[in-house]
Order: C-alpha cells, then structure tokens, then sequence
C-alpha cells in the first residue's frame, strides 16, 4: 500500500516492456481486497490440514461424486507430493519429510536394493534422510512465516515425487497389459503399438487440445511433434544406449509384426 488509495502492484500479465504497475482510488481498494482473500489467515494447525486434505469442491453433480470417489487416491497423493501452490504448513512439510523418501523408494521399486555390506534394504538407511529433514524443518522454519525457499524447493520435490509415481503406475498399467496379452493371446507387438502407445498419448491429446483452446496453437503444434520425439529419442534411445555402454547385447528380430512396428 502506498499513499491513501494508491497500491503498487507487480502484475504478470501486463506487456512485455512493463512488469509493473500502479493503480489508485476504488481499484486500488478493491485489488488489495483481492491479493488478502488470495492467503487466508491460519485458523490453526489441525484445521489447516483438515482443509488441505479436503475434497475438490465442484460445481456439477458428476464432479462431486467423482472428488468423494478418489478422495482416498487424492490424500494419498496429497500426502506425498509437495504442492509450491499450496499454503506454507509446518506439520504438513514434516508428514513429507517422513513419508516422501519412503514412498518414492517403494514406487521406483528400489526399497528392498541393498549390497554385499548391508543385507537390510534402503528403506532401513532412508529414515536418516527424513530425521535430518525433520530437524531442519523444526529449528529453520516457522509456523506462521513461509520460508525463502519453499516454492523452489517444494517445486523440486514435488517434480520428483511426480515421476516417482508416474513410473510406478506406468510399470503396473504394463503389467497389466501384458497379463492381458498372456490370457488372450495377442502379440505383445501389437499391444505395444495399440493399447501402450494410445495410453501414452492420451495426456499429449488432452494437454495439446488444452493448449489449443487457450490460444496458444503454435505451442501446441510444437508439443505435438516434440512429445513423440522427446518419448523416442530418450524413451527408446537412452535404454539401448546404457545397454550398449554397459556391453550388452539386444537382439532384434525385424519379421513379421517388427517390420510393421
């Protein structure tokens, strides 16, 4: 707030030139009114976590029933992923802390990893990393004072645990697909060009179509055609590259389907 009615305001979305603006009298009132409802004050520790681990309001009937379908899913999720949108919560960082390292390890399927020295698992030394979070949360962070370094951080883990999860449920819709294969026959070529490569671009479809709407049709068209190369290059490259690296040998045999593929 400056003087009177006047309020400085640091607006994103104004031009490129000009990051920055200054408006007066009842829009000055009525933008800080705004900017205050943005941050709700605290109403306390247990009712902020009862609030953030709450469901999705939706307006339609249809979006209701399905927020109270997957509210289990959604805490679960919630309760692992860091949010950098979200308001700062003490408890809520050290329920992370205990639990990120842990379900990151189970998704990536690597808790039970352990060498000739230590017959226990990771997940007997990860509990070092969540004490040693813990501590730092507790000594170097406030309850009611958000922290310099929360959105960077929290965007780092949150992007982390992502994958986490995006690799666990991609390894079980594999799975699944493959059981599939196995009971009714089909090549496992042909899955993989049909039911896999669908699945892989139904979230391209969405997202580009998202992108389109919104204004943006060039960005779209370039997700469009780096997404499928991205996914080749690294997705089908990296593998080989690392088995070669490694010296292995990977046969291809280019009949029948293969040659379509």
């Amino acid at each position: 707030m400056g003087h009177d009615d006047e309020i400085f305001v640091e607006d994103p979305q104004t031009s490129m030139t000009s990051s920055c603006c200054t408006i007066h009298g009842e829009h000055a009132r009525s933008r800080a009114a705004t900017l205050r409802q943005a941050v709700p004050p605290s109403n306390g520790i247990f009712s902020d976590l009862l609030h953030f681990f709450a469901p999705e309001q939706a307006d339609s009937t249809f979006g209701k029933i399905k927020a109270y379908i997957f509210v289990l899913l959604v805490v679960l999720l919630k309760l692992t992923i860091p949010k950098s949108d979200a308001r700062w919560s003490k408890p809520l960082a050290i329920i992370h802390a205990i639990l990120g390292p842990q379900c990151l390890l189970f998704n990536i399927q690597s808790e039970c990893f352990w060498s000739l020295r230590f017959r226990e698992g990771l997940w007997a030394y990860v509990p070092i990393i969540s004490v040693a979070l813990i501590v730092f949360i507790i000594f170097a962070t406030s309850v009611n004072e958000e922290p310099r370094f929360y959105e960077v951080a929290y965007s780092l883990a949150g992007f982390i645990m992502s994958i986490g999860w995006i690799y666990c449920i991609s390894t079980e819709v594999v799975e699944v697909v493959e059981m599939l294969g196995v009971v009714s026959g089909i090549d496992q070529v042909v899955l993989g060009v049909t039911i896999i490569a669908w699945a892989n671009e139904v979230g391209d479809l969405v997202a580009d179509t998202s992108v389109a709407r919104q204004g943006f049709p060039r960005m779209a068209m370039a997700a469009a055609i780096g997404g499928p190369l991205f996914n080749q290059l690294i997705g089908f490259g990296l593998p080989f590259t690392i088995a070669k690296l490694k010296g292995d040998t990977v046969p291809i045999s280019l009949c029948g389907v293969n040659i379509i593929m």
